[in-house]
């Protein structure tokens, strides 16, 4: 599931991401910096995932189908969804999972 930044309203000075349903167990946290020459290249795993768009455009493949991602945008990964990340420039993102 991706969830547009662009469509969620501030609130407050908050940007409030609907996760009604989605319990993640972190274990991690990690930001990366994905180019072209360090594509974070497609897998699975038993645990789900958050991916957060700091900065940059991505294309993030889920089961074999491509996305545009964009600064602001929230990736929810369930278990064994599998999933990569490319980019044409360069993105930074965060990995919570």
């Amino acid at each position: 599931m991706i969830i547009r930044g662009t469509e969620i309203q501030a609130q407050g000075g908050r940007r409030p991401y609907p996760l009604v349903g989605q319990e993640i167990v972190t274990k991690h946290f990690v930001i990366r910096e994905t180019t072209p020459d360090t594509p974070f290249r497609p897998h699975k795993h038993e645990k789900p995932e958050l991916w957060f768009i700091v900065e940059g455009e991505a294309i993030v493949s889920l089961d074999g189908i491509d996305h545009d991602v964009y600064q602001g945008d929230l990736i929810v990964l369930e278990s064994y969804v599998e999933h990569g990340l490319r980019v044409e420039q360069a993105a930074t993102w965060i990995c919570l999972g």
